[in-house]
């Protein structure tokens, strides 16, 4: 049965006309910190959803939107949020920033603004983690959502070619000389998945293995990149390693390039590494990495403009799911981390 304000009420020991205003932000409500707080928390804990026709009369537009991912400092996130800056700007919209491990935490101000009109609809960069999953449920049921460079049944979505990329990193390899392939996964989410397949196609066209045992995860910070690949170098004889891999995200390909070097071997000469996505520092390092550019800041505005799609529809009705950015297409740009493998 659905959750009533009148139960919210109960599990908070307040009356429903207090949890009304708790939840709509009324700026002229007087009460404790804690207990606001108790108002907030049983709504979530109940998944308490009021009526859209209910919460339409009670609130206009804010003209915010917020956009939540996993790592601020992350370089990919920052051409996404670039482009659904942007996009949000032109239509006449704020764009509000925050982090999905930060909002998990139980965080009252997130929830006040979720509850009390602050943001029109949200955006979330999932990366297949629990704080993803309490998120979702807590923002889908009360502004309209949509998951950004993912792909979902259930929710609106907007996401990258990345099995196209992958393909293509693969495809730059075999011509190279390499049958010995690997990839770095980035791991627990969709966009995982697509990669694995982009990179399978690949070799599979070649007539080439496409081994699951040099399907190493990589994750998508250095630090995990570095020890996907420190292991794989330590568990695998050199006669059975990769000559090269693809890695799903150029912060680790940042990570699998330090555990190469500290392994006592050489990018190219030793092991191949091609990553996906183009961010400013990766013609920087040494070697300078090979990557493949995606259309980070258009996924990012076709994200905001599928999200304005939904206020315009009022998100009751069916919505478009799956949506998928091709153009530009993914391009590859070949720097110094790719060499035909070595005569062995």
């Amino acid at each position: 049965m659905k959750t009533s304000i009148t139960d919210v009420a109960l599990a908070a020991a307040v009356t429903p006309a207090v949890v009304s205003r708790v939840l709509n932000g009324d700026p002229t409500l007087k009460v404790r910190a804690a207990t606001r707080e108790r108002v907030l928390a049983a709504a979530l804990e109940l998944d308490y959803t009021p009526s859209h026709a209910a919460r339409a009369l009670r609130r206009s537009r804010s003209n915010a939107l917020g956009l939540a991912v996993h790592d601020m400092a992350n370089p990919v996130y920052g051409e996404i949020i670039a482009g659904a800056q942007k996009a949000a700007t032109d239509a006449g919209y704020v764009l509000l920033l925050a982090d999905i491990e930060a909002l998990a935490r139980g965080d009252e101000a997130f929830r006040g603004v979720l509850h009390g009109g602050a943001i029109d609809g949200l955006l979330l960069q999932r990366a297949g983690t629990a704080a993803d999953q309490k998120i979702v449920r807590a923002a889908k049921a009360r502004v309209p959502t949509v998951l950004l460079n993912d792909r979902s049944t259930t929710l609106p979505s907007v996401a990258l070619d990345d099995a196209a990329g992958t393909d293509l990193a693969t495809q730059h390899l075999i011509e190279l000389g390499h049958t010995r392939i690997g990839h770095l996964t980035v791991g627990g989410t969709s966009r995982s998945s697509a990669r694995v397949r982009g990179w399978r196609a690949a070799l599979t066209r070649a007539g080439l293995a496409a081994d699951p045992d040099r399907l190493v995860d990589g994750g998508h910070t250095v630090s995990l990149g570095h020890d996907g690949m420190a292991a794989m170098l330590a568990g695998v004889p050199a006669a059975h390693r990769p000559t090269a891999f693809v890695v799903g995200n150029v912060l680790a390909a940042i990570g699998a390039l330090t555990a190469v070097r500290a392994a006592g071997l050489s990018v190219p000469d030793d092991l191949s590494l091609v990553a996906l996505h183009h961010v400013v520092f990766a013609e920087h390092v040494t070697p300078p990495l090979t990557t493949v550019t995606m259309p980070l800041r258009e996924l990012g505005s076709a994200a905001v403009t599928l999200l304005l799609q939904r206020l315009d529809a009022d998100a009751d009705g069916e919505q478009a799911r799956g949506l998928v950015v091709r153009d530009p297409a993914p391009s590859l740009v070949v720097r110094g981390s790719s060499a035909p493998p070595r005569s062995r």
